[in-house]
Formats: structure tokens, C-alpha cells, sequence
């Protein structure tokens, strides 16, 4: 690349964050590939460090693998929001990278959060409880939930803003680079209240099951983008609700 093209590259910031989120994402997956399969020492000890796998406890391994599966999985469906953010903050040409980056750490540790969350269940002590439920019904009951959360209003509200960035920027703009990780971290939050059910499917499959991962990171990314997603999902949902009754009544009888 020349000088003069990379300067006109770097003077696209939506091309430039559309760039961070596909790297961002393809390094997710790439870490959770070398985890997953043999590779060369050389590479597996450093995703080793990176993630404390090796060496770290079960729990901080189990909030590593669950941090880069959100990376992996829900970074491109923000891809949206950030590119909405990135044409409203071209009145601010001077910072706009730095806020750009905040908006982005904000929706980053909203689901770092939720990550940390999710692998202190996995491997906390409520896993050792969740253990001793038949596999029928924890699978019957992880299917109804996350089927029923599908229909109820708060999915649908959460729903409505992540398929409408602009709308939720006009209701809950903030000024400066703090406001910036603030709005980043509410638009997380919001995602994770339409994601959160779907994401605890992988329960279901193992948190390393590349498959259910890029068919659940598929379905989320049609929820918010695709047209007529919305009633899909809600079809969806009742289906999985039916097969997760379905599951818990076969255990019973």
C-alpha cells in the first residue's frame, strides 16, 4: 500500500471501523480455532497465555473462552450501531477516533461483563448443582426459556432498538468520549437484553461447539438485520419452547 493510499484509507473512518470490527471478530474466532484444534506449540502457547487456559483456574478459563465467544459472535452484530455512530460524530473530526473507540470499548465491556457471568456459572459451584439435573430436563428447560424469552415484550423492545441504531442514538445520546462508553455500554446492554437467551444455548452444545456458535451468531446477526427477522424469531422462539416441553416431558414420563 502506498503512502498516499493508506492515508486515504485512514481518512474513512467507516471504512476504518468497519475494519476493526471484521478483525476484531476474525481474531476471536481464529483464538477459539487454535484452542480448539491442534496447532504448533508455538501458537498454542500463545493463545495459552493470552486466554491463562494453561495455567489459569477453571473458572477464569471458562470466562476467557466466554469473553472471546462474544467477541467472535456479537461484535459484527454491532457493526451497525458503530457504523451509525461513526456518520453522527462528524462534527467532531478532531477526537473522533478516540470516541469511535470509547463507543466500542463500551459495548465491549458490557459484554465482558456478561461473560464473566456466564463462565463463573459454567465453572462456579452452581455448575456442580446444574449436574445432577437430568440432561433432558436442563436441555428441555434451556430450550423453553430461551424460546419463550423469544416472544415476551422486553425481547421485542431490545430488539427494536439494535435493529434501529439511529433510534437509539436520538433517545440516548451522550457528549464526550465518557458519553461515548456510556452509550457504547447501554447499547450493549440493550443487545445482551435481546441476545442473552440465544447465547445461553451454549450451554446446551459446550461453550467450545464452533458450530452452534456460528449458527447462533448467524441467527442473531438475521435477528437484527435481516428483514422480517423479527416475526422469524418470535416463530422461533415457539418452536423452541414446543421441543423444550417437549424434551422435559419425555424425561417425566
Amino acid at each position: 500500500m502506498t503512502a498516499a493510499a493508506g492515508t486515504a484509507f485512514l481518512d474513512r473512518p467507516r471504512l476504518l471501523a468497519l475494519a476493526g470490527v471484521t478483525l476484531g471478530s476474525a481474531a476471536a474466532w481464529i483464538a477459539l480455532l487454535a484452542l480448539h484444534v491442534p496447532s504448533p506449540a508455538g501458537l498454542a502457547g500463545w493463545i495459552d497465555a493470552l486466554c491463562g487456559v494453561a495455567a489459569g483456574s477453571p473458572v477464569w478459563n471458562a470466562i476467557s473462552i466466554w469473553a472471546l465467544m462474544s467477541v467472535a459472535m456479537m461484535l459484527p452484530t454491532a457493526a451497525p450501531a458503530i457504523d451509525v455512530y461513526v456518520r453522527l460524530s462528524r462534527r467532531i473530526e478532531a477526537r473522533r477516533a478516540a470516541h469511535v473507540s470509547a463507543f466500542s470499548g463500551g459495548y465491549a465491556a458490557a459484554w465482558a461483563a456478561l461473560a464473566a457471568l456466564a463462565g463463573g456459572v459454567q465453572a462456579g459451584p452452581a455448575a456442580d448443582a446444574a449436574g445432577s439435573v437430568p440432561a433432558g430436563i436442563a436441555a428441555g428447560t434451556l430450550l423453553a426459556v430461551a424460546g419463550l424469552y423469544q416472544i415476551t415484550p422486553l425481547k421485542q423492545a431490545c430488539l427494536t432498538l439494535c435493529r434501529n441504531p439511529l433510534a437509539f442514538f436520538m433517545a440516548h445520546w451522550r457528549e464526550g468520549i465518557g458519553g461515548a462508553f456510556r452509550m457504547g455500554l447501554h447499547h450493549g446492554a440493550t443487545c445482551i437484553g435481546c441476545c442473552w437467551a440465544l447465547m445461553g444455548l451454549m450451554f446446551l452444545a459446550g461453550a467450545m461447539n464452533l458450530a452452534w456458535m456460528a449458527a447462533l451468531g448467524l441467527a442473531m446477526l438475521a435477528e437484527k438485520a435481516a428483514p422480517g427477522a423479527a416475526r422469524i424469531g418470535r416463530l422461533a422462539g415457539i418452536a423452541m419452547t414446543l421441543a423444550g416441553a417437549a424434551l422435559i416431558g419425555s424425561e417425566l414420563v
